[in-house]
């Protein structure tokens, strides 16, 4: 099973439900996305709404499950939420994240920042009306950090061929933006 939080100490399965319990409580009622009419659309009609798919993702990561297999036993499985059981098969989870690419879950963690900026507002200010506001100086206080992902090693045939310092052999680098005073990210590239 890809379910490892019998592993995990107590206080962190705690904070995990309540992550999702926010989760579930900030996506409500988007799950049941409108699908467009059925002549609008070519081919066979789709049984897996989009949102359901992605906050699946959410909910597979957060409980540290590792596969893609287990977004589908999570999906045709009624465990989401409450939402109905899908009957699809694995291939269907495949084949839509890939042909999704990552627009939607982009979209998705957007949709989950401005919700949580909006929840940790009131904590903010009581925050700042407590200890004094961070930097009043400045209009937004925030961390930059970049790193470069760790060089691909040469075995496959391809990449034999490579020199050490190849560009092919970076999978590439990873910036991130951090909001201070709101602790929150900004953006992630």
């Amino acid at each position: 099973m890809d379910d490892n939080a019998s592993a995990l100490p107590k206080a962190t399965r705690e904070f995990q439900d309540q992550i999702e319990v926010f989760l579930q409580t900030a996506l409500k009622g988007q799950a049941r996305e409108a699908v467009p009419p059925e002549a609008a659309r070519a081919g066979r009609p789709q049984e897996l709404p989009s949102q359901s798919l992605w906050s699946a993702v959410l909910v597979c990561v957060l409980r540290g499950m590792r596969s893609q297999r287990a977004i589908w036993r999570l999906l045709a499985s009624c465990g989401l939420w409450g939402l109905p059981c899908f009957d699809i098969v694995d291939q269907t989870v495949y084949k839509r994240l890939e042909q999704e690419g990552s627009g939607p879950l982009e979209r998705l963690f957007g949709q989950i920042s401005r919700l949580l900026a909006q929840w940790l507002e009131p904590a903010k200010q009581a925050y700042e009306d407590k200890m004094g506001r961070l930097a009043p100086f400045a209009t937004q206080v925030v961390a930059l950090d970049e790193m470069w992902a760790d060089a691909v090693t040469r075995r496959l045939p391809l990449l034999r061929a490579a020199r050490k310092g190849d560009a092919q052999l970076l999978p590439g680098k990873l910036v991130a933006l951090f909001d201070v005073r709101l602790p929150q990210w900004r953006a992630i590239e």
